[in-house]
């Protein structure tokens, strides 16, 4: 299963996340707003980042199941980036795009 964040950003995450449990109160509210700020840097919502069925592999498998909405650069985007262990983060975004188009 490949991940919707890069190692690097989801250990930033992580750390941001920590400060949620701050005394301080401001300190929680900059943690919350640096963390939805690294989000949406990338394209993602927490919904997308806090569900399981969105994973790459599950949008991958979602755009494949219906090989008849896509176009023929989208079934050749899809086919290339099966398997890979890191995609980029506009890969990312472009296949997101396409399940969200498909689920539709």
């Amino acid at each position: 299963m490949t991940a919707l964040l890069d190692p690097d950003a989801a250990d930033k995450l992580a750390r941001i996340c920590g400060l949620f449990g701050s005394d301080h109160d401001g300190e929680r509210a900059t943690a919350a707003a640096m963390a939805d700020r690294l989000l949406r840097s990338r394209g993602l919502t927490w919904p997308q980042v806090i569900s399981a069925a969105d994973t790459v592999d599950d949008l991958i498998a979602t755009a494949m199941s219906r090989p008849d909405l896509l176009t023929v650069w989208e079934d050749g985007f899809i086919r290339g980036i099966r398997g890979r262990q890191h995609l980029t983060e506009k890969q990312i975004k472009k296949l997101r795009d396409i399940a969200e188009r498909v689920r539709l």
